[in-house]
């Protein structure tokens, strides 16, 4: 309950840290209060900037760590035999945990700031939904068959690291995606995947 509270659909700061890098204009028009106390927050959570007017996580600090503990959370959610082990050493069924899934939270709120602010990515998300749909955890299908099928999508590796970046799509593979990696396949978000189709209506 309390991971849920502080994940980063509620809290700012952990938002903030969740979708870095990114360019300091965008973080103050998404973040302006939070900007307004930058400098202390450089040296607390460890960030920096770089050569292109990004700031980003460096080293071990509370930043990296708040970072990875919410990735490695939202990693285990996203693995079905995981996720049904832990929901059953917490005595949840998957509706009760409905409510306290910080996974299903972080995708609602990533979902409805892309269609305003990268719809294109999205759409990618969407074409890659159908080109994994009805395959094992385990399989995949290759970047370069999907860049084909998103042929009227400008900018594809930056909206696939948009993706990877908000983890509606946490990949590790430079050359092929698998079905594992994409969160919205998870019988337990199917309305999530219909929230989707209705945003890019």
């Amino acid at each position: 309950m309390s991971l849920y509270n502080i994940s980063p659909a509620y809290n700012s700061v952990v938002q903030a840290l969740f979708i870095l890098p990114e360019k300091v204009r965008v973080l103050m028009g998404m973040y302006p209060e939070l900007m307004e106390r930058e400098d202390e927050l450089m040296e607390l959570l460890s960030l920096r900037y770089t050569e292109r007017g990004f700031i980003e996580v460096y080293g071990d600090g509370l930043g990296h760590q708040l970072v990875n503990l919410y990735r490695r959370l939202f990693t285990i959610l996203a693995d079905a035999n995981k996720r049904s082990l832990l929901l059953k050493l917490a005595g949840f069924s998957e509706e009760e945990f409905r409510k306290y899934d910080p996974l299903r939270a972080w995708i609602e709120v990533s979902l409805e700031f892309l269609a305003k602010v990268r719809k294109d990515a999205l759409r990618l998300l969407d074409i890659i939904i159908a080109k994994l749909s009805g395959k094992k955890p385990d399989e995949y299908v290759g970047w370069d068959e999907i860049k084909t099928a998103a042929t009227d999508i400008k900018d594809f590796d930056a909206l696939r690291s948009i993706l990877r970046r908000f983890f509606l799509l946490p990949y590790s593979s430079e050359y092929a995606v698998y079905r594992r990696d994409c969160p919205l396949l998870l019988d337990a978000y199917s309305d999530l995947r219909a929230k989707l189709s209705e945003l890019l209506r």
